[in-house]
């Protein structure tokens, strides 16, 4: 029995001693790499892949024959195991040179690994050892990773066109307001149909001579709870915006062969006549009457002449009443040319111009236009002129100008899309067609701005006509804008075609008169959903469109 119980106990002794050996050495580092024992039990890449959290790096592998077994096999990439709870300690982010050292597939490898990972180098780099364990923990390497997705759009509310003819009519009254009290800044409030809407407008005066007056707008309201935002902006208009603006239409004109392209205004009634020649009117006629007058025609007729259609009682646009201060506000000395007495002055294709008193003899005198340049005749003082404009150029006369020619640009913004050429003819009185015996015979082209106070005449209008359309004599072509307090006939010496000159929607000739009207230029066609305490300034980020 003694003995019997000694070698009992003996064997509890050693196995106690076998199991605390395998429990201690399970505990040391160098038993780190046997947590690499999950070789290969599927070879499937369509097991369940799970995430591995972040694992320090093991310590390098000892020789044992286990890990030869290993680097034999890495050419196929184990699935990741992500490790028990707390079986591993959290670890410092691995260095660069270690992320990449563990992320890098090795030579073996036929494809990239296809279980999820992040942060992963996929370059063609051979790998130093074996790779079995992936991170997916932080690095402090930037790799490449994909775009971000991008961010939902901002709820948005279409405007109905009720509603936005509603505020148009708002903010363009108030945009007229602003300007009248020379103000900069406003902040409105409108009560409609129980929804209350705010407004926030800014004028921009244009920037310099050329540059056209602006009105940034934004409007709020509440819907739902939300906040809701739109921007719009608006043009102050200058009279060579028009093709052609009438203030007062002469009983005794009659548009009949004649051809207008673009935006056409008349503070009164307009009247045509319909035979076997009809007038065109290729763009919106806006007019302050309540009615056109057209002789020999009905309704059908006035839709196939007027093809931009018609708006009648609109507002009236008023003509500036004089420009006794048009050098001082527009031009300093160093850009102006006066002429006390009349004179006659021709363009000259290198960016010059020629002059001498009109009925004078002597040589012309030769002069380089600044840019832009004034031409300015003084009081009771005609300006005659003609010939090829190079450069922007405005001739001014409180009495008379009178065109003796074909005056036209250097550079054609009709085939040259860079061209910089601008003319404007600018009188408080009149601006005059010379007689046949001095423009010559046929047609005459203009390519100008024009504006006369009082009134534009062809002169000799009697003149016999010849085998054209009116049948006329020739064609009075205006490629640009005609503003005129009045219109005299100008059958048969001339049928007429005026054609905007589209560059006139973004800029103006120097210093050219403007007009009290405002219009929208662009607007955000939806509401959009945006936070109580978003700032106006960021509606400078919102894409506008054109209305």
């Amino acid at each position: 029995m003694v003995s019997a119980g000694a070698v009992s106990i003996s064997l509890h002794a050693l196995l106690l001693l076998t199991v605390g050996l395998l429990s201690f050495e399970s505990r040391t580092p160098g038993s780190a790499p046997e947590l690499r024992l999950y070789i290969e039990s599927i070879d499937s890449g369509d097991a369940d892949r799970e995430r591995a959290g972040a694992v320090e790096r093991p310590a390098p592998p000892v020789a044992i024959p286990r890990e030869e077994v290993l680097a034999s096999r890495a050419g196929t990439r184990s699935p990741v195991i992500e490790s028990p709870s707390g079986a591993v300690t959290p670890a410092v982010p691995p260095k660069p040179d270690e992320t990449r050292d563990v992320s890098i597939p090795s030579a073996g490898d036929s494809a990239p690994d296809p279980g999820p990972s992040s942060g992963s180098d996929q370059s063609d780099s051979p790998a130093v050892e074996a790779a079995v364990v992936t991170t997916v923990g932080p690095s402090e390497r930037e790799e490449p990773v994909p775009a971000e997705t991008a961010k939902p759009p901002q709820p948005v509310v279409p405007i109905g066109e009720a509603q936005e003819s509603v505020l148009a009519h708002w903010i363009l009254k108030a945009a007229q307001s602003l300007q009248e009290a020379n103000q900069t800044h406003a902040r409105l409030s409108l009560e409609h149909k129980g929804r209350r809407y705010s407004a926030f407008l800014e004028r921009r005066p244009a920037a310099d001579e050329m540059g056209i007056d602006r009105l940034r707008v934004e409007i709020s309201t509440e819907q739902n709870g939300k906040r809701l935002l739109t921007w719009l902006e608006l043009k102050r208009l200058a009279f060579s915006h028009f093709t052609q603006l009438v203030d007062d239409w002469d009983q005794e004109d009659l548009l009949h062969g004649d051809v207008i392209v673009g935006r056409f205004h008349s503070n009164s009634v307009v009247r045509l006549r319909l035979d076997r020649i009809a007038p065109q009117v290729l763009g919106k006629l806006t007019t302050a009457a309540s009615q056109v007058d057209l002789e020999n025609g009905g309704p059908r007729a006035l839709r196939r002449i007027f093809r931009g259609g018609i708006e009648t009682n609109t507002p009236r646009i008023s003509l500036p009443a004089d420009f006794r201060s048009f050098v001082e506000d527009h031009a300093d000395r160093s850009k102006m040319r006066t002429f006390e007495r009349s004179a006659r002055v021709t363009f000259y294709t290198d960016g010059s111009y020629g002059s001498r008193e009109l009925g004078s003899t002597t040589a012309e005198e030769r002069q380089t236009m600044s840019a832009p340049h004034y031409i300015v005749a003084g009081r009771g003082a005609t300006l005659a002129v003609h010939g090829t404009v190079r450069g922007a150029v405005v001739v001014y006369s409180p009495e008379r100008i009178v065109i003796e020619g074909n005056l036209v640009y250097a550079h054609d913004p009709r085939s040259d899309a860079g061209a910089e050429d601008y003319l404007g003819l600018i009188s408080s009185k009149d601006v005059e067609i010379a007689p046949p015996e001095v423009t010559g015979p046929g047609d005459l082209e203009i390519q100008a701005a024009i504006y006369a106070k009082r009134r534009f005449i062809v002169s000799d209008d009697s003149v016999p006509g010849g085998p054209t359309t009116c049948p006329c004599g020739g064609t009075l072509s205006i490629h640009g804008s005609l503003t005129a307090g009045s219109l005299s006939p100008t059958e048969p010496r001339y049928a007429t075609r005026y054609e905007f000159d589209e560059r006139f929607e973004r800029v103006r000739p120097p210093g050219f008169p403007v007009t009290n009207r405002y219009e929208v230029d662009t607007w955000d066609p939806e509401w959009r959903e945006v936070e109580d305490d978003r700032p106006a300034e960021a509606a400078e980020g919102v894409r506008l469109s054109s209305k």
